[in-house]
């Protein structure tokens, strides 16, 4: 992979990041209790911290990360898009939160597959994986606070 498509998709990525964490940002602000505006908080500092990750990333050390398996329990998949609003319910900025990621996760995984060079490869494996990240743990809270 050379420097400069390298340095594209790190960009391109950052950007969704971005995206993200003014998500969830804005989540927290209209979220009504205390637990609710914490955890959307924490998300966007997990979107932060990705980003200054990504600011920091090197071919180098892609080709050393190493990749984990992030299991799907596929909740996402089963739910209906929706607009933001600022009168959403705790479960309804889960859900859309759960289709962003699962969104984010299935771009990397498309982009992933469309490319025949080993090192992009890597790369967006390594950015689905944080993505799959996410979406675990989102819908891990939606199965134990929503759907119990």
């Amino acid at each position: 992979m050379d420097e400069k498509n390298f340095q594209e998709i790190v960009q391109f990525t950052i950007e969704k990041e971005i995206r993200a964490f003014d998500f969830y940002t804005r989540a927290s602000q209209v979220a009504k209790y205390t637990g609710m505006k914490e955890l959307f908080l924490e998300l966007a500092k997990e979107e932060e911290g990705h980003r200054k990750l990504l600011e920091n990333l090197s071919m180098e050390k892609i080709t050393h990360a190493r990749i984990e398996g992030i299991p799907d329990l596929k909740i996402s998949d089963y739910l209906v898009e929706t607009e933001f609003r600022s009168d959403m319910s705790y479960a309804e900025i889960l859900r859309m939160a759960m289709k962003m990621e699962e969104h984010s996760l299935k771009l990397d995984n498309d982009l992933k597959d469309s490319t025949t060079d080993e090192g992009i490869k890597k790369l967006f494996t390594f950015l689905a994986g944080e993505e799959a990240k996410h979406k675990l743990r989102l819908e891990k809270i939606y199965d134990e606070e929503i759907l119990k």
